[in-house]
């Protein structure tokens, strides 16, 4: 008696994991299509320079932008529009960076914090 209870529920749950797997399937891809067009976008406008010629981060030459406010700004990326900012990082060009993450606050070896962040698009101003 017992085994056959034991079966019927076995069967039972297996039966609601089939159905309901294709639903959480579907939602996760859901998920997956969302834009950032619905979002805001953050953008940050300041003067680049190198992050580890600046004594900012210890290794990697990323971009530093500097901003109004003296915020410093470690740009992490990659693709065409970085590699042009980061040949052009050492000039003290005015650039504006789109953001695709939070902003970690990190602090350099002197104990100064700074911005660290991931960037999708970076844009030299004239």
């Amino acid at each position: 008696m017992k085994h056959s209870t034991l079966a019927a529920l076995a069967a039972a749950t297996l039966a609601v994991g089939a159905v309901s797997y294709p639903v959480l399937a579907a939602d996760a891809t859901r998920t997956v299509d969302v834009k950032c067009d619905k979002c805001d976008v953050k953008t940050v406008t300041g003067k680049s320079a190198c992050a580890t010629c600046e004594g900012v981060t210890s290794s990697g030459h990323a971009i530093l932008l500097i901003d109004k406010e003296g915020t410093r700004w470690v740009l992490l990326g990659s693709g065409k529009a970085y590699e042009a900012a980061h040949d052009l990082r050492k000039q003290g060009k005015t650039m504006t960076a789109t953001l695709c993450s939070a902003p970690v606050v990190k602090k350099d070896a002197d104990g100064k914090n700074y911005n660290e962040v991931k960037v999708s698009d970076i844009k030299i101003d004239a």
